[in-house]
């Protein structure tokens, strides 16, 4: 075999063409190289154009959610409104119009009225001076869909360049003859607060239009009030809108949502002709009828995707130009040093790496750009092959070595080498891998594929996999190795599970709230009479005693109901500012002697300087009250810490709880601030502490967050609960 390779090998070196042939075969494949390479600077640069995209239309949906919740919180306000009226005294209307003013003035409710069948005006907050006068627009502005819900009116455009709109509701009896409820609102302003802070890449903003493309926002505010069409041909009459008009008429007004790119002539500052990117999507909320549409569109100029792009094209121009000089250099010496069987050997080589690079690229093609998770697994469970996400999902899971874990290597091709060739034994626990080779006994006991679905621990997260295990045979029909697909499912039931809770939630507070209402009729009777017994008897008699007793655990059930009332309708509170320092300090003192005597250690880090937050000082303190309650039934009469502390950023206060205790289980986590929920023993709790905490944050606009690591989760770990408490810095030109 050897001698018929040499021979072949002189032949071609003595042909005196082969120089020229040699040449033009390098040339030509340097310029299908550079082809190549300018080729995937297009490619790239439409992906991630496409990427970019996909992120401002996020940013879209974000903002047509918000201000469909505002407009919401409107409607709800109004509906309470309409009917506070309809059972509250007639003095206290003004009152319940104000308020209703200023809780929604921030989303864009700027007055608000009644008025009686003639259109007469008998009630406007803020008030305009005499009353009783005549009005006719907003009756004709007044609209309802088709089952009688109230909806937004027509827009229009005010002496301050604002554009505005009106809600109506129909009132039963306020006067003769029935009325209306009426709102006005300043759209400008609604929209204004939820798409000015937006931003897209550096420089990129958001606008948005109405059924008839008037900017109901823009950047500039000249535009706003003012037609798209008429106000970008005004400001730049030599530059082409066409893209932007077509997109507008043949998407945005039709309420449809996509992406895609026109040419401008400014940006911000910057003025001249330009390519934007752009992604839309409408405003879906029952405050407008089919009829009416407002589009938001997240825009940036192309050239902020463009320039990293080039920046990347040009490193791989310069590494491609190394490595073309380096192989030309190495083909050079390889002629003139090699010997004629070397030449033949690595051409030989040549062909079998062309192969197999073939073959990787047709995998990786398949393979690699799947989302499910793809692998091959011998019977042993050892991993044959594995795409992309199967490597990301095994290098995350925990890694047993010599008694303790291994951090996995960064980087795909360093976590290929760590997969490939192992068995899952070094990845998953023990539980884990017996029910893998169960299921592998499965597949080889029923000679066909199998579907199950398992939990895995990854990166200190639960994991739910949908796994189909599939024989792969051979030509004899033996089955050495086994073809693994598995989805990850952990989204879709974390999203099953809010839903459920969300409802869940809701019909507990009705049923919270009607149970409430219920006992505590016969719980005044039994106070009242209570307290008149009290007057019969003396107070050192046993009667007196039983009577006190009665007294005592109706009062007890009464603050559980008050509880439950508190859940169900939290109440609007005294809306005063809360001295964070002080309210923390207050109720450390009242539970300082039972944290002595339960040999709890405390460490308290309040500095002085913090800012007044917006809320109720007493419900601040049962918040904090709650919260320290609960630590130490978690320290559960163990020797263990406290520490409350609070700092401040530049909008928010955060004032922290955290302890040594038990922790909460994760399988707890979800349903902590769930009314009735509770892990106490029968009669040490109600469960409506946190969701009374939560509860009252939100009324102010906080937020409450834990974080907690248990010993049914965590065994190697230490355990405790950090809660932290965040509610909004109190501006002086709020009040």
């Amino acid at each position: 075999m050897l001698r018929p390779i040499q021979r072949i090998s002189r032949l071609l070196l003595n042909f005196r063409h082969l120089a020229w042939i040699s040449s033009a075969v390098f040339f030509i494949i340097l310029g299908t190289a550079l082809f190549v390479v300018y080729q995937n600077r297009s490619i790239m640069h439409e992906q991630i154009n496409v990427d970019f995209n996909a992120q401002q239309l996020i940013l879209a949906h974000q903002a047509a959610t918000e201000i469909d919740s505002d407009l919401e919180d409107i409607q709800m306000e109004v509906t309470i409104l309409r009917r506070l009226l309809a059972e509250s005294p007639e003095s206290a209307r003004d009152e319940a119009m104000q308020a209703v003013v200023d809780r929604t003035r921030s989303k864009g409710l700027f007055e608000i009225g009644l008025a009686n069948a003639k259109g007469q005006i008998i009630a406007l907050e803020p008030s305009r001076g005499e009353l009783g006068f005549s009005s006719t627009t907003f009756l004709e502005d007044c609209r309802w869909d088709e089952q009688g819900r109230m909806v937004l009116g027509p827009l229009r455009i005010d002496e301050q360049s604002a554009v505005t709109s009106i809600l109506c509701s129909k009132l039963d009896s306020p006067g003769e003859g029935g009325g209306l409820l009426f709102a006005r609102l300043d759209i400008s302003r609604l929209v204004t607060s939820v798409t000015r802070p937006i931003r897209s890449g550096k420089t990129g903003y958001a606008w948005v239009i109405d059924e008839n493309g008037m900017f109901l926002y823009h950047p500039d505010k000249e535009f706003i009030g003012e037609s798209a069409f008429e106000v970008r041909e005004k400001r730049m009459p030599y530059v082409s809108f066409a893209q932007i008009n077509r997109i507008m008429k043949e998407q945005m007004f039709r309420g449809e949502e996509g992406t895609g790119v026109y040419e401008s002539g400014w940006h911000r500052g910057a003025e001249g002709q330009m390519s934007k990117l752009i992604a839309f999507t409408p405003v879906k909320t029952e405050a407008l009828t089919a009829e009416n549409v407002w589009s938001v569109a997240v825009v940036a100029p192309i050239k902020e995707v463009a320039d990293p792009v080039r920046l990347v094209y040009n490193r791989h121009a310069a590494v491609g130009a190394a490595l073309i000089a380096t192989m030309f250099l190495s083909g050079l010496l390889i002629a003139v040093y090699q010997n004629r069987m070397s030449d033949a050997l690595k051409e030989r080589v040549k062909e079998t790496e062309a192969d197999l690079h073939e073959k990787e690229r047709i995998y990786r093609r398949i393979v690699e750009q799947a989302t499910d998770l793809i692998y091959i697994l011998e019977r042993d469970t050892r991993i044959s092959l594995a795409n992309r996400q199967a490597i990301e999902v095994f290098s995350a899971l925990v890694v047993k070595g010599d008694g303790g874990t291994e951090t996995p290597p960064e980087g795909v091709t360093e976590r290929r080498q760590v997969a490939i060739g192992h068995t899952l034994d070094e990845y998953m626990g023990p539980e884990d891998v017996n029910f893998m080779k169960h299921q592998i006994e499965r597949v080889l006991e029923k000679n066909h594929s199998v579907s199950y679905e398992h939990t895995i621990k990854m990166e200190g997260r639960s994991v739910r996999l949908s796994t189909k295990l599939i024989p792969i045979r051979d030509d004899e029909g033996h089955v050495h190795f086994l073809l693994g697909i598995s989805r990850d499912m952990t989204e879709k039931e974390e999203m099953d599970q809010r839903i459920y809770n969300a409802e869940k939630l809701a019909s507990i507070g009705i049923l919270a709230s009607g149970v409430a209402h219920e006992i505590n009729n016969p719980l005044a009777v039994i106070l009242g009479f209570t307290d008149l017994l009290l007057e019969s008897f003396p107070e050192d008699t046993s009667e007196y005693e039983d009577l006190k007793m009665i007294e005592q655990n109706a009062n007890h059930a009464k603050k559980v109901v008050e509880n439950m009332l508190g859940f169900a309708r939290i109440t609007e509170g005294l809306e005063e500012t809360v001295d964070v320092k002080q309210s923390t300090q207050t109720v450390y003192q009242i539970v300082k002697n039972t944290l002595m005597t339960k040999k709890v250690e405390v460490q308290v880090e309040i500095p002085d300087d913090l800012p007044r937050v917006r809320g109720d000082t007493r419900e601040f303190q049962q918040v904090i009250f709650n919260l320290i309650n609960n630590a130490v039934a978690a320290l559960d009469g163990e020797v263990g810490s406290l520490k409350l502390s609070a700092e401040a950023d530049t909008d928010w206060v955060h004032v922290n709880v955290v302890d040594t205790g038990m922790g909460i289980p994760n399988r707890n986590k979800p349903q902590i601030f769930d009314p009735f929920f509770t892990t106490k023993k029968v009669g040490e709790g109600t469960g409506l502490g946190l969701s009374l905490c939560y509860g009252i944050v939100k009324k102010y606009g906080g937020k409450i967050s834990f974080t907690s690591s248990s010993a049914e989760d965590f065994p190697d770990q230490p355990t405790g609960t950090s809660f932290v408490v965040s509610m909004p810095v109190h501006r002086e030109e709020e009040s």
